[in-house]
């Protein structure tokens, strides 16, 4: 072996040691009966017990589900609809319209954010709720590309049989077209419902006091000075990485689908 290509291989894996030794640490001291970090004192669920068994947790959770869930069906709605409109455009005015859609994308979120926030001053629209769910719906073009891209492959051949065997437009949509993008639709759903749910940054420049998601509730969680991480935010936050995992694993696959 060359010494190069040694040198690549342990920088490489002194990169992966960086990234991944905190979030190792977090995760075994979740199961820790002990509440000092430092001191495995033997192995035991009591904190994943009592984070599930906090009001304010579960709240947290249910606020992520909840939003996460309206943001991934209007995002999917909006990027279908989206697609077959730039599809019927001619093509200067398709890439102008990707472009502007991309915008969305390639802007840095805390940027995003301020703007939303100050369009919500603006318009006088209430922070809270709504306007998370509007600040995470921006990311929609994530599902557009996937979509997009999945028709760009597709061949007319069978939408136009359809048409001439007189079926209708929407008739075509439905049992047609729908069924060919659904594996583009399904992955591009996992990326947004994934973003969403571990959005923190516009989650909170948008929320109002009292709305909190498991991210926010995470950082207030953890931020306070002097009293340390709590061993329920240790847990907590170990569950919130093996969804996200989870819903990775599953966009990959669907993805390989596409």
């Amino acid at each position: 072996m060359r010494a190069g290509d040694l040198l690549l291989k342990i920088f490489t894996g002194a990169v992966f040691v960086f990234l991944y030794t905190p979030i190792a640490v977090m995760m075994l001291s979740s199961f820790n009966a002990g509440r000092n970090l430092l001191n495995f004192t033997g192995f035991s669920l009591v904190w994943y017990e009592r984070a599930l068994s906090n009001q304010r947790i579960i709240s947290a959770l249910f606020n992520s589900v909840l939003v996460a869930t309206i943001v991934t069906l209007l995002a999917v709605a909006m990027a279908v609809l989206t697609a077959f409109a730039v599809d019927r455009l001619g093509r200067k005015f398709a890439l102008a319209y990707n472009n502007v859609l991309y915008v969305s994308i390639i802007i840095p979120e805390i940027a995003e954010a301020l703007t939303l926030v100050l369009f919500f001053i603006w318009t006088s629209f209430p922070l809270g709720f709504y306007a998370v769910v509007i600040g995470h719906l921006v990311w929609f073009p994530i599902v557009y590309v996937v979509v997009r891209a999945r028709m760009a492959g597709m061949t007319k051949t069978v939408e136009e049989a359809s048409r001439v065997l007189g079926a209708s437009w929407l008739r075509t949509f439905i049992h047609v077209t729908l069924p060919l993008l659904l594996p583009a639709v399904v992955s591009g759903g996992l990326l947004v419902f994934t973003w969403s749910w571990d959005s923190f940054i516009k989650t909170q420049f948008t929320r109002s006091p009292g709305f909190e998601t498991l991210p926010v509730y995470i950082w207030n969680t953890a931020s306070g000075r002097g009293r340390g991480v709590l061993p329920e935010v240790n847990a907590i936050a170990t569950l919130s990485i093996l969804v996200s995992i989870a819903l990775a694993y599953l966009y990959v696959r669907y993805r390989e689908k596409d």
